[in-house]
């Protein structure tokens, strides 16, 4: 469900193919070993000025005298492990298209080349023995920090946190190798079959907007590292609006003398900022788009219905069900039944902001000759929900995995942090995971019925194939 990958930081517009550059293997410089303080300067610090609870769980909602934010969930869950996220509005959505791919890589620039007078190979020595880890962010909609450490290490990754705050590094020479990097992982993307595929879904889903095409040299020239900086600096020059959570093995009130002295030293302007409405949204009507590419022969296939959305809990409970009732239908018919097809499912999302939008997304690959039998026979298991409604036991099935599940995810620090990022983004009741279970027992085959006729009726609704060329 949309639930388990709430609120991370992994959107779209976020240049994986520049992120991911392994700089390690960029060496411009000599590698050293610095004698000096990872944050030599005294800080003034701040002061908590205000303090909530929310016993129910266990949660401690802390101001600074600066503005921050601090959501504390103290678990037992890992003896050696406190995981943090942050987030402030804005993000990339308030640069222009031209600013656009040196704003989303801003990030990535300044990974790639350290803070204050550790560069990229010096940052890394100077953490020998550390279990910590600090990476800054630029999405769409926020503009944030994640990071980990084991509980003795927390101290440095809140000065790592401040640094990239307040002293993040410009290195011209790493940032060529990041660029010539990002060229060369490009070279021959246009002659692979799934990456054009998905470049294209996504370029089609995106309405051709600019912000969803797919990476290419020519995007890339478009970052320029002195833009890319100054966005990255604007981004995080005012801590005042950022909301932090941190969840793992620490007690609230032996952190908060080092949450005031780091968090509360960050910069504070108090300005108001939103993030802007792009207006990027899946294209209405029916679209039929086959890609020719490569010659193996096999087919990918991507069904899509989408449409505006009443974003609340229980909509949320009944596009989940209904994605995993079709699912099960789809994997009995289709790859018990009609043989030949794999990776079959139907996957749910959906938004709150900028505005409800729901996405219901059904994949399959299979052997070209059988595409068309096999899109019929899933739109014919959708009319078979739409006219009679979901099956008793496929329901139950629902029911029971998401209570597994959640059982276990209540005991996950990951998943509490981005449960607990992703209500404070939506401006949702944090304490919803408590009724959640209890909430699916109003969950009905006739309620299914409903869903699959609002959300599936076919009106928005657009085929995707991948093919292999025509020889």
């Amino acid at each position: 469900p949309e639930k388990d990958k709430a609120g991370l930081p992994n959107e779209a517009t976020v240049n994986g193919w520049i992120s991911n550059v392994n700089r390690e293997n960029v060496t411009a410089y000599i590698d050293q070993v610095s004698d000096k303080p990872l944050l030599a300067a005294k800080l003034p610090g701040g002061k908590v000025t205000a303090e909530k609870k929310i016993a129910e769980l266990g949660i401690t909602d802390y101001r600074l005298s600066n503005g921050v934010r601090v959501i504390l969930k103290p678990t037992d869950f890992k003896n050696d492990e406190i995981s943090f996220i942050a987030f402030s509005p804005g993000g990339s959505s308030l640069y222009s298209d031209a600013d656009y791919q040196s704003a989303s890589s801003a990030t990535a620039v300044v990974r790639s080349g350290g803070v204050a007078e550790f560069n990229s190979v010096q940052l890394p020595k100077m953490l020998t023995g550390k279990k910590v880890s600090v990476n800054p962010y630029i999405a769409e909609r926020f503009e944030g920090i994640s990071g980990s450490a084991a509980p003795k290490d927390l101290e440095t990754a809140l000065q790592l946190t401040y640094l990239y705050f307040t002293q993040p590094r410009k290195d011209a020479e790493i940032f060529k190798g990041l660029i010539a990097q990002s060229k060369g992982s490009l070279a021959n993307r246009e002659n692979d079959p799934n990456s054009v595929f998905a470049d294209s879904v996504s370029a089609i889903l995106g309405n051709y907007n600019i912000r969803r095409t797919g990476p290419t040299v020519q995007k890339v020239d478009q970052i320029n590292l002195d833009r890319a900086f100054d966005i990255y600096k604007e981004r995080f020059a005012d801590a005042s609006d950022f909301t932090f959570t941190f969840v793992g093995n620490f007690e609230p009130e032996k952190i908060k003398p080092m949450l005031e002295q780091y968090l509360g030293s960050l910069p504070s302007t108090n300005r108001k900022e939103s993030p802007k409405d792009l207006g990027i949204k899946i294209p209405a009507g029916k679209i039929d788009k086959k890609v020719y590419k490569g010659t193996e022969p096999k087919a990918n296939v991507r069904l899509v219905f989408s449409g505006d959305y009443s974003y609340n809990e229980k909509n949320n409970n009944q596009l989940d069900a209904l994605a995993e009732v079709l699912s099960i239908k789809l994997i009995e018919r289709l790859r018990e039944d009609e043989g030949g097809v794999y990776g079959v499912g139907a996957r749910a999302s959906y938004s709150k902001l900028p505005q409800g939008r729901y996405t219901m997304t059904i994949t399959f690959g299979s052997a070209p000759e059988n595409v068309e039998k096999l899109i019929s026979s899933t739109l014919d298991e959708i009319n078979k929900i739409r006219q009679n409604g979901a099956q008793a036991v496929d329901l139950e099935k629902f029911i029971a995995e998401e209570t597994r599940t959640t059982e276990t995810q209540l005991k996950d620090n990951g998943f509490w942090l981005n449960y607990l990022n992703n209500q404070l983004q939506n401006e949702e009741d944090p304490k919803q995971v408590l009724t959640y279970l209890a909430s699916l027992k109003e969950l009905t085959p006739a309620a299914l019925k409903a869903a699959a006729n609002t959300y599936l009726s076919g009106n928005n609704y657009i085929r995707l194939v991948l093919l292999p060329e025509v020889k």
